[in-house]
């Protein structure tokens, strides 16, 4: 261990994502949803026109055979629909139903009582300046990442919930 700050800056990043998840996880489960469901649909909700299955994996930064399982849920569940894209019956553009609509709204309600809970002693400089901070570690991080996508890992363009 070391008290240099950017080592303890990156366990600390490592530890409050995961702790982030974790709870808004269990805040949303009681709404059928988890993490992994709320990204997919809050970047479809971005996209009212659809977005293919490769196109949305990459967004949501998995691979596509894990995206088809959890578009099989979230299908059987009435969140989105699959629709075959004209010209090419083989690509499937996935758009959001009219079921998916409320509970957007529901997830931002949830997602902005958690961050005003966490954040409830912070000032808007310190969370602008931290915004910043991490704004620029993740611009030096993407190009870094983007050749991990040759290899299946797909580094997440993720779009951020209300």
């Amino acid at each position: 261990m070391t008290d240099e700050p950017s080592y303890r800056l990156g366990l600390a990043l490592a530890e409050v994502s995961r702790l982030w998840r974790h709870v808004l996880d269990a805040r949303l489960k009681p709404q059928g949803l988890s993490t992994a469901r709320w990204v997919a649909l809050v970047n479809l909700s971005a996209h009212p026109e659809g977005l293919t299955q490769n196109a949305l994996a990459l967004r949501v930064g998995i691979k596509g055979s894990t995206l088809v399982r959890q578009l099989d849920q979230l299908e059987a569940d009435g969140w989105v629909v699959r629709r075959a894209q004209p010209g090419d019956r083989r690509v499937k553009r996935v758009f959001l139903t009219a079921k998916a609509r409320p509970a957007l709204a529901s997830i931002a309600a949830v997602g902005r009582g958690l961050r005003r809970e966490l954040l409830r002693d912070c000032s808007d400089a310190e969370i602008r300046a931290s915004v910043r901070l991490l704004g620029r570690v993740k611009a030096r991080l993407q190009p870094l990442a983007d050749p991990l996508a040759a290899d299946g890992r797909v580094p997440p363009r993720l779009v951020a919930a209300e």
